[in-house]
């Protein structure tokens, strides 16, 4: 029997000894290939398939954002990771909304995390790489015509919010507005919802756990997060664990927001034609966010089950 092959993955850092040890690190694991520069990396995408690039944010010439953006737009099949050990927000933002960055590492690292995360990017970029599976609901083929457009919730207490996204998003799409986790579970259950705008806090709660539940369960459902904190680590925890697919910084910008929720409706589409889209939005298991959900949480996704029954497994 022929061996797997080995997922390719290329490190960018202009650190000798990093690039060293990741060598080291993974060499038994993958195929390694590295690079000094976002120069010599994109020389090297140009010549070899690669599954996963993983980034340094600092680097002299060309920063990691800039140069996952330039992979994401010329290899989009290419899984992208950013590793970087400052906490800069903007950097963070940038490789969210510019390099649709799979998962972000900090550094010094946590070896365990690394490798859970290289394995994931791993597993994934293989994925994209094979012919893409068509995707068609049991049944679905009578119902296509009368399959229901999906909408966009908008999870928000602030009144003067929800009218600027209302502004912003036009009558071209249907949008729920829910002004607290309850509400909006109850909302995902009735409506076909392909998007979901929220803050990170809603009336004083987290909305973390509900986003890392859905996403886990429904990772078809696409995430744009409003913000206007400046904590890079809170960013960072929300990039990884609910795998938010734009940021859009506040107060809102109704020409902006648009732009971001309709990226995120047509990647919703694209997962509900293709299995290999799905998986890049399939969150990283946390063990405290792992832990039972409230009853208020599992109830509602059990109601969701049924409406979003391809992606539950």
């Amino acid at each position: 029997m022929t061996a797997p092959q080995k997922a390719r993955i290329l490190f960018v850092d202009d650190e000798e000894r990093i690039i060293n040890l990741l060598r080291v690190m993974f060499r038994n694991t993958y195929e390694v290939f590295t690079a000094s520069s976002g120069a010599q990396a994109l020389e090297i995408l140009r010549h070899e398939p690669i599954d996963v690039i993983v980034s340094d944010q600092r680097m002299p010439g060309m920063t990691g954002v800039q140069l996952l953006a330039k992979v994401c737009q010329h290899w989009p099949h290419t899984v992208r990771v950013l590793l970087t050990g400052y906490a800069d927000q903007e950097a963070i933002l940038g490789s969210v909304n510019d390099g649709q960055i799979f998962r972000y590492l900090t550094k010094p690292w946590d070896q365990d995390a690394i490798r859970t995360t290289l394995a994931d990017a791993a597993e994934v970029g293989q994925m994209q790489s094979r012919p893409a599976p068509i995707v068609t609901p049991p049944g679905s083929a009578g119902r296509a015509a009368a399959a229901p457009v999906a909408g966009v919730l908008l999870l928000d207490d602030s009144e003067d919010d929800c009218a600027l996204v209302r502004q912003a998003l036009g009558a071209e799409l249907t949008v729920y507005r829910a002004d607290s986790v309850a509400g909006a579970l109850q909302l995902l259950a009735r409506h076909a919802i392909g998007v979901m705008v929220c803050e990170a806090r809603v009336g004083g709660a987290d909305t973390g756990q509900l986003l890392h539940a859905l996403k886990t369960h429904f990772p078809a459902l696409i995430t744009v997060m409003l913000t206007d904190h400046t904590d890079a680590d809170e960013v960072v925890r929300l990039i990884n664990q609910a795998r938010i697919y734009r940021f859009a910084s506040k107060p809102i910008r109704p020409a902006v927001l648009s732009l971001a929720v309709s990226a995120a409706m047509k990647e919703h589409l694209r997962c509900l034609g293709d299995a290999r889209h799905v998986a890049l939005h399939r969150t990283v298991r946390v063990a405290g966010l792992d832990a039972p959900v409230p009853s208020g949480i599992l109830q509602g996704l059990k109601a969701m089950t049924a409406r979003w029954r391809l992606f539950s497994a």
